[in-house]
C-alpha cells in the first residue's frame, strides 16, 4: 500500500505545473496579453492606410524614384569619366542622394494628418500614442527606403563599385535610411503645423544627418578599398537602434503638442 500511495503521489505531482503564479498576477499578465491583443488591429490598420495612400499616389514614388537616380547621376555626368575619379566620388553621392530622397517623403509626414485631424483621434484611441507613432514611422521608411535600395544597385555599377563594395552599400542604406527616417520624423513632428515647416524639416535633419553619412561613405570606401568595414557598419547599426528607442517616445511628445496647442 505504501509503494502504490506513493506512486500515485508522484503521478499528481507530474501533473501540476513546477511554478503557481499568484491570482493577482495571473490577472495582471491576462490583461497585458489582451491589450497588447487589442493594440494589434490598429497598428495593422493604419499601416494598411499609409500603404494604400501610397498606391493611390504611385506617381509620388515615381518622382521619388527620378528625383534619387538624378541626383545620384549628375556628379557622374559633369567630371572626367574616369575609373578612378568615379570609384572616389560614389559613395558620398549616393549617400547625399538617398539623404535627399527621404527627406523629400518623409519632411511633412505629420502634416496633412495633423490638418485633417487624424491626429487627434489618435490621442482618442486607446493604442498607446507612441505605438501609433512607430507605426507611422515603419510606413515612412518602407516608402523612402524602397525606391532607394531598388536603384541603389544599378546607380552603383555606373560608378565601377565592386561586389563586396555594393553588398556593404546595401546594408549601409538598410541601417542608415532607417535612422534618417526617425531623425526626419521626430523633426517633421515638431514642425507639422507651421506653414514652411518643410523647409524647416531639412534645416534641421542636415546636421544631424552627418553622422550617417560620414559613416556610411565610410563603410562603403572601406570595402571598396578591400578593407574591413564591419567597424563602420556596426556604428551604423548602434546609431539604428539608439533612434529606435529614442526617436518613437520624442516624436509621439511632439505629436501630442502639436495637437494639443
Amino acid at each position: 500500500m505504501g509503494q502504490k500511495d506513493g506512486a500515485k503521489w508522484t503521478a499528481a505531482a507530474d501533473l501540476q505545473p513546477p511554478l503557481l503564479l499568484p491570482p493577482r498576477l495571473l490577472v495582471v499578465c491576462s490583461n497585458a496579453d489582451h491589450h497588447h491583443a487589442a493594440w494589434l488591429p490598429p497598428l495593422r490598420a493604419l499601416l494598411r492606410r499609409e500603404w494604400a495612400l501610397a498606391l493611390a499616389r504611385p506617381v509620388d514614388l515615381l518622382v521619388q524614384a527620378l528625383f534619387f537616380a538624378t541626383i545620384a547621376s549628375l556628379p557622374a555626368l559633369s567630371v572626367a569619366p574616369t575609373p578612378a575619379t568615379l570609384a572616389l566620388l560614389a559613395p558620398g553621392v549616393l549617400w547625399v542622394a538617398a539623404l535627399l530622397s527621404v527627406l523629400m517623403v518623409s519632411a511633412r509626414c505629420f502634416h496633412d494628418d495633423l490638418r485633417s485631424g487624424w491626429l487627434d483621434q489618435w490621442l482618442l484611441s486607446a493604442t498607446p500614442l507612441v505605438l501609433l507613432v512607430a507605426a507611422k514611422l515603419l510606413a515612412q521608411w518602407l516608402l523612402a527606403a524602397l525606391p532607394v535600395l531598388l536603384l541603389a544597385p544599378l546607380l552603383a555599377l555606373q560608378y565601377g563599385l565592386k561586389a563586396q563594395a555594393l553588398g556593404v552599400l546595401m546594408l549601409a542604406l538598410f541601417l542608415g535610411t532607417g535612422v534618417l527616417v526617425m531623425l526626419t520624423g521626430v523633426v517633421a513632428a515638431l514642425a507639422a503645423g507651421l506653414r514652411q515647416g518643410g523647409l524647416l524639416v531639412i534645416g534641421l535633419v542636415l546636421p544631424l544627418a552627418v553622422p550617417v553619412l560620414v559613416f556610411g561613405s565610410m563603410a562603403v570606401r572601406a570595402a571598396q578599398d578591400g578593407a574591413p568595414a564591419g567597424a563602420h557598419l556596426a556604428l551604423l547599426a548602434a546609431m539604428s537602434c539608439a533612434a529606435l528607442a529614442c526617436c518613437p517616445w520624442l516624436a509621439a511628445c511632439a505629436v501630442r503638442i502639436g495637437v494639443e496647442s
